[in-house]
């Protein structure tokens, strides 16, 4: 099945930023009110962002909690 995307949470990190070695993650919050966690390089890389498509299987194999 497939779901929409309606809305991307990036972290704000303030003036600290990341711990090293520390990988961003992004929320993806979807249509039917799910908000699911991936990384932010993934999300960049599969071009998820508000108004795009993300599948059930997609969101099981890459949901990244």
């Amino acid at each position: 099945m497939q779901n929409k995307i309606i809305d991307l949470i990036e972290p704000d990190n303030g003036c600290e930023g990341f711990m090293p070695g520390e990988e961003p993650k992004v929320t993806l919050v979807l249509e039917d009110g799910r908000r699911i966690r991936v990384y932010d390089r993934l999300a960049y890389e599969k071009g998820w962002d508000t108004g795009s498509e993300i599948s059930d299987e997609e969101i099981a194999e890459f949901s990244a909690e």
